[in-house]
């Protein structure tokens, strides 16, 4: 799994590579909470277009960031996903809380 961070007016977008699974998810929430932290963005935008998987670890990930951005104010927008991730995401019910962007 890599991660890029790219930061631009208030917007931080992270570009996923890989598998956002258990293991994955150990570094993954600690380097996109110290980004989040360090930026202190209104919008974070995950762009998934080279994630192949995702599991229940992961859609752990995404929720927490939504609910922490959600807390302070702050939105958080899925990119980009792929058919299978997009199974994933409709079937747990991700779009209802966290919005998809083209």
């Amino acid at each position: 799994m890599g991660i890029e961070c790219r930061k631009e007016r208030g917007k931080l977008t992270f570009a996923f590579h890989g598998d956002i699974d258990e293991f994955a998810c150990r570094t993954l929430r600690t380097e996109i909470d110290s980004a989040i932290a360090q930026s202190a963005p209104h919008e974070v935008v995950f762009d998934l277009k080279g994630v192949s998987f995702v599991d229940s670890t992961g859609l752990g990930l995404i929720l927490g960031r939504y609910k922490k951005l959600s807390a302070a104010g702050g939105v958080l927008r899925l990119k980009d996903v792929p058919p299978q991730v997009d199974k994933v995401f409709r079937a747990s019910g991700v779009y209802s809380v966290v919005e998809k962007v083209k």
